[in-house]
């Protein structure tokens, strides 16, 4: 980082597959569009739209980003003499966090640069002080959905099969995604993980028991890429 507080937005056209790593920076996570899925130990959460999820300093995550999402990235240094949220959890986007975040977004758009100086440091700052006194919790992998409904969710994000269509619907309502599309988003991030270790078309198929060229069909409206 170049500086003590860093704040990104991002359009996600194609799925997005971060590896497992500990986090360099303290992260504020705010999604206002689609889902991310944050992977830790062997829980996944699901932020969806409106909500925020905050990483601490040194936390071993991995960040999955479903196609069409759009969020903001606050990011915090260790340089940062403020204290920092030391705990990993969902955090409420209060209206200042809100409103601080989008004006950022809005000037980035511009392509205005985002110093610690003027206009922009000042509402950097703003978030600097939020942070600070940031609570946060991980009552579940979905807050907002019903405890019944939990298990779908659980079964949609590790690709086994949903008989449930009821449930389905209710889950793919809160994520903001079908449940076909969370699976094939789900069954590309396998093939992406496998083709990074290594692994070619024919053998990746074979791993996740299905075909070849459904996995290349996939690949390119998916990924963006071929694998």
């Amino acid at each position: 980082m170049k500086q003590a507080i860093d704040f990104s937005t991002y359009k996600q056209p194609f799925l997005h597959v971060g590896a497992r790593r500990k986090s360099p920076q303290a992260v504020m996570l705010i999604v206002s569009k689609g889902c991310a899925l944050i992977r830790l130990g062997q829980q996944e959460f699901t932020v969806t739209a409106g909500q925020g999820f905050f990483i601490p300093f040194d936390c071993l995550h991995a960040m999955t980003v479903l196609p069409g999402t759009q969020y903001h990235t606050v990011a915090f240094s260790a340089r940062l003499t403020s204290p920092v949220c030391r705990e990993a959890g969902y955090f409420t986007v209060t209206p200042l966090i809100g409103a601080v975040a989008n004006t950022l977004a809005s000037a980035q758009k511009r392509g205005d640069e985002l110093p610690m100086t003027g206009e922009s440091g000042n509402l950097l700052r703003v978030l600097g002080d939020q942070v600070a006194k940031l609570k946060v919790k991980t009552p579940s992998i979905a807050p907002g959905l019903a405890a019944e409904h939990l298990p779908v969710l659980t079964q949609l994000i590790q690709g086994d099969r949903v008989t449930n269509s009821e449930a389905a619907d209710v889950v793919a309502a809160y994520v903001g995604f079908s449940a076909k599309e969370i699976q094939t988003c789900l069954l590309m991030r396998e093939a992406l993980r496998l083709s990074r270790s290594g692994r070619n078309v024919e053998q990746i198929a074979e791993a996740l028991h299905t075909s070849p060229a459904l996995i290349t069909a996939m690949a390119e409206p998916i990924l963006g890429e071929s694998l």
